[in-house]
């Protein structure tokens, strides 16, 4: 399925776009927080460093959205998003303090509210019925582009000084720009909705209880990555002794696992499973993954288990991305979609800051532990979740068509 999406040129220059997009805006943050530590800054404000570009991207994301729909443009947006980072970096490493690097991060997470842009660009590449295979797709580019950002940031930390490894994120965002130039803007201008349709759309969508209740089981979901593998994880292996080469094979033994589930999701989980059950297991996998780190101080099992991890945040992330778009409209994707990526952005705000606290004022394991009974709640509450997507009213006529993937496993929610 994936090879025949690729097949298109369009599609093909879109997902290399979209990793450069990734390893500008995470190339580093498998090696940020050990960095801040060691540079004397305390752990609470490390937290809040870390958790930066989830609060930009809570705050930006959902209008953001809207607006692209009123000015009939979002490649616009994607470009303008792309050269913050390329500024900020280079000012971090000229000046690398806690203030520098909060903004560099929060540029990140300006360029990251652009990400709901990129999906709903890429779906427009694609027939309806294609819509679920082609997120799932792009889902992809975020491993890849962070595997590809850690393994290149590693070296450049291991062979030279640890800021150099900022011009990473500089580097890949000017390489994502230049390409952006290639790419047609797919929009119809007769069709773009005027602004009140489109604070009409937010309406409704705001009013929607299904949209808010899968964002916030995605938000605890995307949380334990953002709190354990970017922020706690690397702190522990650090203590351990891990040096800038085993940070980076940590971070990449979850990117890698993690592609591989997302990879499966469409071929395999949604067919056998359907995408509630998928995510059942997912969440149930990270609850596993989560506790037993804080608890061995075997390497070997640390990396068994990060591999658990990554495996099972791709299950469990996918599914809710695929279930964001269930019983969905062309016209209203865009909107909900925003909406969705706004909400689970919380998650990758509040993980960091609480793990910064806690680190700071309690300890490590605590944070693990808090992480694992959030998960457990997670999972109790997904089956209602999916029920009320697929329960979702839409009109006969804007139905998706019975012989679509969607489709299919609409039957086993």
């Amino acid at each position: 399925m994936f090879r025949a999406l690729l097949r298109r040129p369009e599609a093909r220059l879109f997902f290399i776009i979209s990793i450069l997009f990734f390893i500008c805006i995470h190339s580093i943050d498998a090696f940020l927080a050990p960095m801040m530590l060691e540079q004397g800054i305390e752990p609470q404000m490390m937290g809040l460093i870390m958790g930066a570009s989830g609060l930009a991207t809570l705050l930006i994301r959902f209008p953001l959205g809207i607006v692209s729909d009123v000015v009939k443009s979002r490649k616009i947006f994607i470009q303008i998003s792309l050269l913050l980072p390329i500024f900020t970096w280079p000012l971090a490493w000229l000046e690398p303090n806690a203030l520098t690097l909060y903004l560099a991060k929060a540029a990140d997470g300006v360029t990251a509210a652009t990400w709901v842009l990129y999906n709903i660009l890429f779906i427009r590449y694609f027939d309806r019925k294609e819509a679920p295979a082609a997120v799932a797709l792009l889902a992809l580019a975020g491993p890849l582009g962070v595997f590809i950002g850690n393994c290149i940031g590693g070296l450049l930390i291991h062979y030279f000084a640890n800021n150099i490894a900022f011009f990473l994120s500089c580097v890949s965002g000017l390489l994502a720009l230049l390409l952006t130039t290639r790419i047609n803007d797919v929009h119809d201008a007769v069709k773009a909705p005027t602004l009140q349709a489109c604070i009409d759309g937010a309406r409704k969508q705001l009013a929607d209880r299904s949209v808010w209740m899968i964002g916030l089981l995605a938000t605890i979901v995307i949380l334990v990555p953002f709190a354990t593998r970017d922020t706690l994880t690397p702190v522990y292996a650090e203590k351990l002794g891990a040096k800038a080469g085993i940070l980076s094979l940590l971070s990449n033994i979850h990117l890698v696992f993690y592609a591989v589930a997302v990879a499966l999701c469409s071929s395999v989980f949604y067919k056998r499973l359907g995408v509630m059950k998928t995510a059942l297991l997912g969440i149930a996998l990270q609850v596993v993954s989560t506790l037993g780190i804080p608890f061995t101080s075997n390497m070997y099992i640390i990396y068994g288990l990060q591999a658990l991890a990554g495996f099972s945040f791709g299950m469990a992330f996918a599914a809710f991305m695929s279930l964001s778009i269930v019983n969905t409209t062309p016209d209203e994707q865009s909107t909900r979609m925003g909406l969705f990526q706004t909400i689970y952005s919380l998650g990758m705000f509040i993980g960091p800051v609480i793990m910064g606290v806690m680190l700071q004022h309690i300890n490590l394991p605590s944070g693990y532990i808090v992480i694992t009974v959030l998960s457990v709640i997670a999972a109790f509450m997904t089956p209602m979740a999916a029920r009320w997507v697929y329960n979702r009213q839409i009109k006969p006529t804007e139905n998706l068509p019975e012989n679509s993937q969607l489709a299919a496993v609409r039957e086993r929610p």
